[in-house]
């Protein structure tokens, strides 16, 4: 009987054994699913922390992309106006210069008339009549 107690005993001890190991893991899977469970969480809030910022970028890509919109509205406002005053420059210029032209050709008439003054005299005026004096007798 001895023999059938000592390996029931034997077997109890080793069960007992096993059973110790299977609680040591047991704690250790408990830890390593805390831990899992605390890493997931972070990565929840590390997420949700990138989400919020992507979304603030994508704001702030819109205001941008807004902006450089609304610049280019007002550049191209600008540059109608730039357009329209040098029109109005060079109309300016263009009068300026047939005025240039104007008074050039004028200067030149007045010149061929100055030149031409005895020719314009010995036609306007009539031929001299000889005229005599005498002393009264």
């Amino acid at each position: 009987m001895f023999s059938g107690f000592s390996k029931a005993e034997t077997k109890i001890a080793v069960l007992e054994e096993r059973l110790t190991s299977y609680e040591i893991m047991m704690r250790r899977i408990d830890e390593a699913i805390q831990i899992m469970g605390k890493t997931s969480q972070n990565i929840s809030k590390m997420l949700a922390v990138h989400e919020e910022k992507l979304e603030h970028n994508s704001k702030s890509d819109d205001i941008i992309v807004s902006m450089i919109n609304d610049m280019k509205e007002e550049n191209k406002e600008n540059y109608l106006i730039v357009e329209k005053k040098i029109e109005e420059v060079e109309k300016k210029l263009e009068d300026v210069i047939k005025f240039r032209w104007l008074i050039a050709g004028g200067i030149i008439f007045a010149t061929f008339i100055v030149s031409q003054q005895s020719f314009f005299v010995d036609i306007l005026t009539p031929n001299p009549t000889p005229v005599r004096i005498e002393r009264p007798k």
